[in-house]
């Protein structure tokens, strides 16, 4: 163990591969990703990957071929039962294994489990929502213990979801809850988070805020929240609420139209209205924001002010190092999987929603109002 008690990081990455390998999510003979993939996806250094894969061909999960690559290594008969049990076996079902915060759920369910004796398999829908059933109906007939699900939206997959909550199946989701289904669901606070982030931009004297999504907010619980929030901030400031800074699900118009299109209207539409800050949905949108008012020559923050959400590790590689809303992924994912074994440890549990804090992280995107639109 490290310093502050967590695992290194190639043992978090082992023993990840080693429940997909378990759980037959890579087969007997099947060939894992490259190096370079799998440093990608669990977002560790060269050294790290090949280090967990050493560790794994000394257990005898893997063998490896120069000039090939790691193949995991057929078990004796029985070896897979002994090893690990479907009754200690928890699924996280991400839309995508590089998405914002991956890393940080896998670590924390991680942690939780293996340091109670379970084990985690991870499994991808690809923000496809007929391969998120087929993977809930494909786990539950295997006899998984308990799942962690991040559903693409809370709009989908009802059906099956109902029966899994008739039939008391120790399920909890992630980023997103259903309002509709008696379902435990770890979020993070995103009113809260919304609801800082504008505030603060109050603070520093913008009248004029903007919010910008790139989905829905009736088909996704955090985005709808962190909308709220922004709203609920300018109520409460004497500011309205005012429709021309808006931009709800801009995703089909933006595809629609082009990108370079799109964020020139935006931007027009920004200056004749005489907005000086931005609220994004996330920091995937708060970046290609920045970059574009930049190729215009609009100055971040001197002339906008921009605030993305999630502290996503896009915030490194853009020009201005971006003020955002940090998210506790690491948390969100320990506590969702010791929700579950609570469940099947103590029996059902009260379908709650747990509601993980959030930090405004201000860095170099947000500023002043310019001067003379303090009090317009």
């Amino acid at each position: 163990m490290t310093k502050d008690n967590k695992p290194p990081l190639y043992r978090v990455m082992m023993d990840e591969l080693k429940s997909q390998i378990s759980s037959g999510h890579y087969a007997p003979e099947a060939q894992l990703p490259t190096e370079a993939e799998l440093s990608s996806t669990f977002g560790v250094s060269r050294i790290t990957t090949r280090r967990a894969l050493e560790e794994l061909e000394r257990d005898g999960f893997i063998y490896r071929v120069k000039g090939s690559g790691s193949f995991v290594k057929p078990r004796q008969r029985g070896q897979e039962q002994r090893s690990v049990g479907m009754d200690r076996m928890i699924s996280l079902i991400l839309p995508s294994e590089d998405d914002r915060g991956t890393m940080g759920y896998i670590r924390g369910a991680s942690d939780w489990l293996n340091a109670n004796g379970y084990y985690l398999s991870i499994h991808q829908s690809d923000y496809d929502s007929q391969k998120e059933r087929d993977l809930l109906e494909m786990l539950t007939r295997k006899g998984i213990a308990a799942i962690i699900l991040y559903p693409r939206n809370d709009q989908t997959n009802y059906d099956i979801l109902h029966r899994l909550c008739l039939e008391d199946y120790p399920i909890v989701t992630i980023d997103k809850y259903f309002d509709s289904l008696p379902l435990g669901a770890v979020v993070s606070d995103n009113f809260s988070g919304s609801y800082q982030a504008v505030s603060r931009l109050i603070e520093l004297g913008h009248r004029k805020i903007a919010f910008l999504t790139a989905v829905s907010i009736e088909s996704t619980s955090s985005v709808r929240n962190r909308y709220f929030g922004y709203c609920q901030a300018l109520k409460d400031h004497g500011l309205p609420v005012d429709s021309r800074y808006i931009r709800l699900n801009m995703k089909d118009y933006r595809e629609k139209v082009g990108f370079e299109r799109f964020y020139n209207e935006l931007l027009d539409s920004y200056r004749t209205e005489g907005v000086t800050a931005v609220q994004t949905e996330n920091d995937l949108i708060a970046a290609n924001l920045l970059n574009r008012c930049l190729e215009r020559g609009i100055r971040i923050p001197e002339d906008i002010s921009i605030i993305g959400f999630d502290n996503n590790p896009v915030t490194e590689h853009v020009m201005i190092p971006l003020t955002t809303v940090e998210q506790n992924f690491y948390e969100i994912g320990r506590q969702a999987a010791e929700h579950v074994v609570n469940w099947l440890e103590r029996g059902k549990q009260t379908p709650d929603r747990t509601l993980i804090p959030v930090k405004l992280v201000e860095r170099d995107t947000t500023a002043a109002a310019p001067r003379g639109k303090v009090t317009e």
